[in-house]
């Protein structure tokens, strides 16, 4: 039944939610209006008496001094600061980067502002500063709802720009507890006091976002938290051609006659790389990377274009893909299903014996893969010879032998130019209605291997065949500056000091083998902290380099279906013509930033699932190394299943704990005892916040210390 109007949940009278009056905005209007007041005029001016408001008036007025916005002069008058004036303007998203209308300025990812705000900011000695959301920008905010204290109700948002909770104005009784909503924020004022520097925001529930399960309740809300499109235009087409047609193959090599075959995830219904190898008769081999041809069906400037490079990428997550094209191309003409004619866009290498590419040719062809093969059956098959399975199978099995063999002459090249292995540690979910069912660790073997060193050597090809032209490069900087820090900081946890010479793959490759040498902590740990410290890879129109693999040149060619910076290459190939510099500068911008995006919500709905995972086993104890380490807590990673939990440093007792950078230690102060990165132990799991993907944890004791030094 709906409360009645103006009433609380519970029968109270519902007080109106305003921001307070006192605020620093409001002493920056009085001062603009006054000119130069006394402190006395000013309080009369704003109302302001004895006692709280006159202590809480002084306080803004000692803070707005000490930013630089206001100036006491002679006669203890205040007044506005030209230099550092408060200034309105609009949020807007460019790229990723939120940046102000007016100015042009970018904003820092702290600032707490969406694209469609607007904002009183003034210029700080760091650039622009975002005093005050005067007006929220129209754009929902996705958060979980929650029945609070007396019926209060409130939004946990679950937007990266909006941290925190939302009260609940012009209450719907619609939406229950826990429910999954988009709230329209109608204001938003400064905290003082306690919870000074965060917002507090207020708003109206626009809808309830319906949800079937768990699964889908973590993926409706991450995905349209961080503004992933999941609709399709109107506009864009959803229909393809069923088939490859006499005029479509017209003009192109036929390669139907080569046992290509694609090796893929078990799971996997977009097949859009084919291989095949063969010896050469003088040694080395003949490599045929198959890419599916994609930008034949998709016309640059068509509304199914502009679509494709609006989502930028692909978006995997354990129940559902949201893919950048129609299901009817990415599934369906495009993809490179056994036994079906394609079109494709065709690499074909030679590589010597010893793993370097001699020579290549890209042609448009016409293929037709013999199978369609599964990452463990292939590498069950090399085990044991990659035997035949019969006369028709022969040739199959005979280029399985020779991918293998480019596989370790390639895996050789790799390893003399000094690429990054890194042991990445990696899970999968397995659900079951909707919820995970078991967490186990991701396998690799050498079929995926075999297929990642063929697409690196194609990738690296393109890179070469379009230098004059250019290209929408993938690049990977080596770590500089504070990255330069984190990472000899991580090498020396493992007891290798990095030195101050210049960095080459080649030369952090060999401190990393020192180090997983010599550290007592596990390899993945290792192997994380080292990521943490490199620069993220990304897309731009200037060749960088690629640092992460030690190639001076790289794209990404070989999955057009799922990522735009593939299907650019691909028309810059085809065409011989480059693309102009402008418009690879901003699609680069872009296109980096829906990968971090889909990086984002993959991560974030992972993390949702395995919290789901282990709620109901609050009070259980479980193994746990420490992963992490911070001066409010320790970050611990529990065994088996995948998930962190902070262990808060008040958990670890009386003492007083300080944290230690250099050995990422929490030492006791009174009692020398420490908690260091790798340390094992025994938690056990006090709460779980499954939508905020919070865990907390407690020690119960330690089984293993590390042999660091504090």
């Amino acid at each position: 039944m709906s409360s009645p109007k103006g009433r609380a949940r519970g029968g109270f009278e519902k007080r109106p939610q305003r921001p307070a009056t006192l605020t620093a905005g409001a002493v920056r209007a009085a001062l603009q209006t006054l000119g130069a007041p006394t402190w006395h005029d000013l309080a009369q001016h704003l109302k302001v008496r004895k006692g709280a408001g006159a202590h809480r008036l002084r306080r803004l007025l000692r803070g707005l001094e000490h930013s630089g916005e206001v100036r006491r002069g002679e006669g203890s008058a205040y007044s506005l600061n030209a230099d550092a004036a408060v200034v309105l303007d609009e949020v807007v998203e460019v790229g990723g980067v939120h940046k102000l209308r007016d100015s042009g300025d970018a904003l820092p990812a702290a600032a707490g502002a969406r694209a469609g705000d607007r904002v009183e900011v003034r210029r700080g000695p760091l650039g622009p500063e975002v005093q005050r959301i005067v007006e929220p920008s129209p754009a929902p905010v996705v958060g979980c709802l929650v029945e609070g204290w007396r019926g209060q109700r409130f939004v946990e948002s679950l937007d990266p720009a909006v941290k925190g909770r939302i009260d609940v104005e012009d209450d719907d009784d619609t939406a229950q507890d826990g429910d999954i909503v988009e709230i329209r924020l109608l204001w938003a004022t400064e905290r003082h006091g306690r919870g000074a520097g965060r917002r507090r925001f207020a708003g109206r529930i626009v809808r309830v976002l319906a949800t079937r399960n768990e699964a889908d309740r973590a993926a409706t809300a991450m995905l349209a938290s961080h503004g992933v499109p999941v609709a399709w235009p109107p506009e864009v087409p959803q229909a393809a051609p069923p088939a490859v047609t006499e005029a479509d193959a017209a003009g192109r090599l036929d390669l139907t006659h080569l046992p290509l075959v694609t090796i893929d995830g078990a799971d996997a219904r977009d097949f859009d790389d084919a291989v095949f190898a063969a010896p050469r008769p003088r040694g080395g081999w003949r490599l045929v990377v198959a890419i599916a041809d994609v930008a034949h069906y998709v016309a640059p400037g068509s509304a199914l274009d502009l679509e494709a490079h609006r989502r930028g990428n692909s978006v995997y997550l354990p129940d559902r893909v949201i893919p950048m094209l129609p299901e009817a191309l990415s599934n369906g003409v495009c993809s490179l299903r056994p036994h079906e004619r394609r079109l494709a866009l065709v690499c074909d290498m030679r590589v010597s014996a010893t793993g370097r590419i001699s020579g290549y040719t890209f042609a448009e062809a016409v293929i037709q893969s013999r199978a369609r093969l599964v990452y463990e059956d292939v590498a069950a098959r090399l085990e044991r010879g990659a035997g035949h399975r019969g006369d028709s199978a022969a040739d199959e099995a005979a280029s399985l032998r020779a991918l293998f063999d480019v596989y370790q002459a390639l895996r050789g090249q790799r390893t003399a130019r000094g690429a990054l292995d890194l042991d990445a540690r990696e899970t999968v979910l397995t659900l079951r209605e909707g919820r995970v069912a078991a967490v186990s660790p991701t396998i690799r073997n050498d079929a995926h291997r075999l297929i990642e060193e063929a697409m690196i050597a194609a990738n690296v090809c393109a890179a070469r065949h379009l230098e004059r032209l250019g290209a929408m490069y993938r690049i990977h900087e080596a770590p500089a500056g504070e990255k330069r820090a984190q990472l000899a900081s991580a090498l020396a946890l493992g007891g290798v000091s990095l030195g101050a010479a210049p960095l080459s793959p080649k030369s952090l490759q060999a401190a990393l083998e020192a180090a997983r040498g010599r550290s007592a902590l596990p390899p993945w740990l290792l192997a994380a902290l080292l990521l943490r410290s490199l620069p993220q890879a990304r897309y731009d129109s200037r060749n960088l380099g690629h640092f992460g693999l030690a190639l001076p040149k790289y794209v990404h060619f070989t999955s057009p279906i799922r990522r735009y910076a593939d299907l650019m290459v691909h028309r810059i190939i085809k065409s011989g013509v480059a693309a102009p510099q402008g418009w690879l500068e901003d699609a680069a911008t872009h296109i980096s930033m829906t990968e971090r995006r889909a990086d984002d919500v993959t991560r974030a709905v992972a993390d949702w699932l395995k919290c789901d995972f282990i709620a109901h086993r609050v009070g259980e104890r479980f193994a746990g190394i420490v992963a992490g380490v911070t001066e409010f807590g320790l970050f611990v990673e529990l065994e088996g299943v995948g998930v962190q939990g902070l262990v808060h440093v008040s958990r670890l007792g009386t003492d007083y704990y300080q944290f230690v950078p250099a050995s990422m230690s929490l030492v006791g102060e009174r009692s020398g005892h420490r908690y260091t990165l790798g340390d094992a132990l025994i938690v056990a799991l006090e709460e779980v916040s499954v939508e905020a993907r919070r865990v907390g944890l407690a020690v119960v004791r330690r089984v293993k210390p590390s042999r660091g030094r504090a």
